[in-house]
């Protein structure tokens, strides 16, 4: 067990809806250490997860960064729909997107990715890494900044400064110019021979070209890296990596992650653009997905459907009559047109969905229900907030289909199969008569909040919270906390 002493100051309140009583009760004591000891060392992670998982016993543990509200874990339910299948924890800043993964029966710790540390003991044995950040940056939608030339170059310096950050560098012989922080020549002990120096920068420093780009969060994309690398060079249990991306992403970015991951003796990488039409779902959704193998070859062509699969149309889904078509720019036109058949599958889904309506029936508009089997989500997903706020949650998610014939391979679970089998049942008839009628549960910000982070961790209902969140040592990040 990697455990220490070291606690939390007082008055750290944990409030996260990550942990559960299940494996100690509150006043059961753990070796040294009380159950409130434990529930503040682990915090935000679950207190299970300072313990070995169990062989046989435990399922794999996935960390999901950038979660949003369930596209993920949908996916891996229909690689296994067990409920303990695999054992995941996502973190995401959106309290909306948070409210519908709790609402749905997922976890999420509420805060920015970044105020979290890639070194936590909780994190010494999880074996899987999923991240999506945000893409607007990359897509027209976002100006494309992040393909100017100034914020490439000081996105790739990050990359760079994140294997500094972790494994520090490669030295053969003689003192190495970072002798100070080097872990190798100034041991006594030190032979003479090569080796990583460890990290010789903070993540502070290592992130620290993202306040020269235009826009912030370019730099999002580095925690891929920076994740990935800190749990390789800190505790070397991490297995894989799936990383969600707009396809509009440039190689350059995607080459230089697998070089990184190459160099830190990872066994495979590569990525690829799939559509999510392309395996019957009923729209177009064509994303970048990276992944990465650190002891096994990754199969791109793994991910591919062997035969093809036949394609769904948007009608044949939502259960809709021949010859609609949707508007969905209202007399606006554009060089794409501002209207789709319905006969053919749907153009992508976005955060605008929530205006679009049949073009020779302006009042039948699209249903949130509609809107989310046309991403592959269930009709009656718990979306959360407004009705602006769960159109957008639909655009951004990862659709389940595609997170099960990325993470299949990559877990050894076969998605063939069953990817037509959740379509067929997610576009019965039940489901598109329900579709038609769902609608947003509408609550308020501080309702969603509320409903992410519920219920607190047990057994510390008498902790007050600090009036300053305490601050982490090694990242100067403040404390995950509700806003």
């Amino acid at each position: 067990m990697y455990l220490t002493n070291s606690l939390p100051p007082h008055g750290y309140r944990p409030l996260s809806s990550a942990g559960e009583p299940m494996w100690f009760g509150p006043d059961h004591r753990m070796g040294p250490w009380s159950y409130a000891e434990l529930v503040a060392l682990s915090h935000p992670w679950p207190v299970r997860w300072l313990f070995p998982p169990r062989p046989g016993v435990d399922p794999p543990r996935i960390v999901n960064l950038f979660a949003g509200p369930g596209g993920w874990e949908q996916g891996l339910h229909i690689l296994d729909p067990g409920p303990e299948a695999f054992d995941v924890i996502g973190v995401e800043l959106g309290e909306d997107a948070a409210a519908t993964a709790r609402a749905a029966g997922h976890r999420r710790i509420v805060c920015d990715v970044r105020s979290l540390d890639p070194t936590h003991p909780a994190l010494r044995y999880v074996e899987g890494l999923i991240v999506s950040a945000p893409c607007q940056v990359w897509t027209l939608a976002g100006k494309r900044q992040g393909h100017e030339g100034r914020n490439i170059e000081l996105l790739l310096e990050v990359f760079s400064r994140a294997v500094e950050g972790s494994f520090g560098h490669w030295h053969d012989e003689g003192e190495c110019d970072e002798a100070d922080v080097c872990r190798i020549c100034p041991d006594p002990e030190w032979d003479g021979h090569g080796g990583w120096t460890g990290p010789l920068l903070s993540r502070a420093e290592v992130r620290e070209p993202v306040a020269r780009m235009t826009d912030a969060r370019i730099g999002l994309i580095a925690e891929t890296l920076i994740w990935s690398l800190t749990l390789t060079a800190r505790f070397d249990s991490l297995l894989w990596l799936a990383m969600e991306q707009s396809s509009a992403l440039p190689a350059i970015v995607l080459d230089f992650l697998g070089d990184a991951l190459d160099l830190a003796d990872w066994c495979s990488s590569g990525y690829q653009a799939l559509d999510a039409a392309d395996v019957g779902l009923a729209s177009h959704r064509r994303r970048t997905y990276f992944v990465a193998g650190r002891h096994h070859y990754v199969k791109l062509q793994a991910m591919q459907p062997s035969p093809p699969l036949s394609a769904r149309t948007a009608a044949q889904a939502l259960g809709w009559p021949e010859g609609v078509r949707v508007n969905t720019r209202g007399v606006r036109r554009t060089n794409g047109g501002n209207e789709w058949s319905a006969d053919r599958e749907a153009t992508a889904i976005t955060g605008r969905a929530r205006s679009w309506y049949w073009a020779d029936f302006p009042e039948r508009r699209l249903a949130l229900g509609e809107a989310a089997l046309l991403v592959g989500m269930p009709a009656n997903h718990p979306w959360e907030g407004s009705s602006s706020s769960a159109f957008q949650q639909i655009g951004d998610i990862v659709a389940p289909t595609e997170a099960a014939r990325v993470l299949g391979p990559l877990l050894n679970r076969p998605w063939r199969d069953k990817v037509p089998g959740y379509l067929d049942e997610l576009y019965g008839p039940d489901s598109q008569s329900r579709a038609a009628k769902a609608t947003p549960r509408l609550i308020s910000r501080r309702a969603a909040a509320a409903v992410s982070s519920s219920p607190v961790l047990p057994g510390l209902a008498d902790w007050a919270a600090p009036a300053t969140p305490p601050r982490s040592a090694a990242s100067g990040h403040p404390a995950p906390r509700i806003r």
